[in-house]
């Protein structure tokens, strides 16, 4: 039987060894065996390769759980995943430049341009053009933000999803990120660090953001992809 989707696009950055991140962690996949070594130790028989991942939860293309900022919000293992396997609402906002705000006006303006309100039950895909900067040390401050009355806005249209190509939603001078406080005691979920939304423009599309099932976790990587159909 033939897929319900013409095209998988994905959507998600590469994760490798001592790659930029939000919080400048450690980012390493230490070797535990190799083919030479597990070849010798088996003469012959078998031989493998295993690595260890190091990373942190919020990390590259990642989702991040109302846990995060919320304490007695939901962790990555309680989240539902049919709230991860949405219709997609592209947003075009790349005429913001970096350290701009992205006001209601500009979302307004999108919505209007994509022929779609803003609304529940959608993945609310904001579309900036910075993954450009991605492994720069322009990713974390070459990019535009969403300030709280934005994040407002949208929580009041009911929006439960929120992806982004951006590395983050807050002006990075908020060092206490309230725009990640509104969303997240709101309970709505944020899928940062996308790539190559510009390939979905004009097309219709559902968005998949599927963490691995970390008990407690407050955040997790994600293979990203759009289905699109």
């Amino acid at each position: 039987m033939s897929p319900p989707f013409r095209e998988i696009i994905d959507l998600s950055h590469e994760m490798t060894e001592g790659m930029r991140n939000g919080g400048g962690w450690t980012v390493a996949f230490p070797r535990m065996d190799n083919f030479a070594r597990t070849r010798q130790m088996t003469d012959g028989k078998a031989s493998y390769e295993a690595k260890m991942m190091l990373f942190p939860e919020h990390c590259g293309t990642h989702l991040d759980a109302p846990r995060h900022f919320h304490e007695p919000g939901d962790a990555i293992d309680q989240l539902p995943l049919e709230r991860l396997l949405v219709p997609g609402h592209l947003l075009d906002l790349t005429h913001r430049q970096s350290g701009e705000p992205i006001t209601i006006a500009d979302f307004e303006a999108a919505e209007e341009k994509s022929g779609r309100r803003i609304g529940p039950g959608t993945a609310v895909t904001c579309w900036t053009g910075t993954d450009r900067y991605w492994g720069t040390p322009a990713m974390h401050r070459g990019r535009p933000h969403v300030p709280t009355e934005t994040a407002q806005f949208l929580v009041d249209r009911g929006m439960q999803l929120f992806a982004t190509d951006m590395i983050g939603m807050d002006n990075p001078d908020e060092w206490w990120d309230p725009t990640h406080q509104v969303w997240l005691s709101n309970n709505v979920y944020m899928v940062q660090q996308l790539r190559g939304l510009d390939r979905l423009v004009g097309k219709d599309f559902l968005l998949v953001a599927f963490p691995m099932k970390v008990v407690g976790a407050t955040g997790c990587p994600v293979r990203a992809a759009a289905l699109v159909f």
